[in-house]
């Protein structure tokens, strides 16, 4: 057994796997980072890659109500710099990475006004990590 216990992702110990859009998860592991590349005189490719390696995890939160919308929101307060379990489907493994997540963009789809509440529709989220060396 591979040792997947599962679940996906936890982003600061919350785990995000019941919020996510069935069919909507996308990672991108160990991805490799190039500096100063180029080409030569006589058209070879030169590739210059460096030892830090960065994962990239896309998804769209299912459809929730406000309060569900807080509750996933709490488990990050900041986006600068989030503690990220994940599946890294590479390595066949689970593996934690200090990640950021870009601005996030809220549609309401619904809004019931006689009870106080919202409906949105899905959230996309990315998650990028700050590179490590591996």
């Amino acid at each position: 057994m591979y040792g997947f216990e599962g679940w996906l992702l936890k982003i600061n110990g919350f785990d995000m796997t019941p919020y996510i859009h069935a069919g909507s998860y996308k990672a991108t592991p160990d991805q490799q980072t190039d500096i100063d590349d180029y080409t030569d005189n006589e058209g070879i490719f030169h590739r210059n890659v460096l030892p830090a390696k960065a994962t990239k995890i896309e998804f769209d939160i299912k459809p929730v109500r406000l309060s569900d919308k807080i509750k996933i929101q709490a488990a990050f307060p900041t986006r600068t710099e989030v503690s990220v379990e994940y599946w890294n489907d590479e390595t066949n493994k689970y593996q934690t990475g200090k990640m950021y997540i870009p601005d996030i963009t809220f549609e309401p789809y619904i809004v019931y006004r006689k009870i106080g509440d919202v409906l949105y529709n899905p959230i996309r989220v990315a998650l990028i990590e700050y590179g490590e060396v591996r």
